[in-house]
């Protein structure tokens, strides 16, 4: 197996079980979605990768997308880990994604304020589901405690080269819903970024947000499609 194809596997297995399958699983996690290191090196689904602590850690500091953070804390802080050093307590945790509801705010996820929104907030998807956005009245977070937003278009679809948004839309989808900043700005609805760059929001009490926030939706060409 590839050193690519390993920490694939590896970066798989830590978000199935950080976002997801920790309470079936008995890992013992927090609010912020902070799981002992200790506990998921020691999990089935990792001990059958035979993954070692140093190859956890590299999958979590090299992560094209920073998905997860490593910490250890010292004092009240809690300070990122770059490198793995033994006889010390780590707490590893995905950034957002989460399917738990225990998980409440996700560790470095900060409530955007009027002043603090991005000039673009942006909602990868499939052309395939545009209908069913359409039928549902807008997006919806579905079983997430969270629908993703992209503040920008990430570097693989934008041809500037300062371009610094890593996260928030996946490279395999075909259509994007823009929304437009100051109605959902001034609108009921919260937002959150993540620690790795993902605008965040709960939508509304029914877990939507509506198209009444849409400004535009787009094919990866920019072909503007109906609303």
């Amino acid at each position: 197996m590839s050193a690519d194809k390993r920490q694939f596997l590896i970066s798989k297995t830590l978000a199935r079980l950080l976002r997801h399958q920790a309470l079936r699983e008995n890992l013992s996690i927090d609010e912020q979605g902070f799981v002992p290191f200790e506990q998921i090196l020691n999990h089935r689904f990792i001990r059958s990768l035979k993954a070692t602590p140093q190859e956890i850690f590299l999958v979590v500091n090299q992560n094209d997308k920073k998905r997860f953070r490593i910490v250890f804390q010292e004092g009240e802080e809690l300070v990122d880990a770059l490198e793995y050093r033994p006889n010390k307590t780590y707490y590893i945790c995905a950034l957002q994604g989460h399917s738990l509801s225990c998980v409440r705010q996700s560790y470095d996820m900060v409530e955007l304020t009027p002043e603090t929104f991005p000039d673009i907030i942006v909602h990868g998807t499939y052309t395939k589901n545009w209908k069913d956005i359409k039928q549902a009245g807008g997006l919806s977070r579905m079983n997430r405690n969270h629908i993703h937003f992209a503040k920008g278009l990430p570097r693989w679809l934008s041809n500037d080269p300062d371009n610094n948004v890593i996260s928030g839309i996946r490279k395999s989808c075909d259509l994007l819903v823009y929304l437009d900043v100051d109605k959902v700005k001034n609108s009921p609805l919260t937002f959150y970024e993540s620690g790795n760059g993902v605008i965040l929001t709960p939508g509304d009490e029914n877990g939507i947000v509506g198209l009444q926030y849409f400004m535009k939706v787009t094919d990866i060409k920019g072909n503007q499609l109906s609303i």
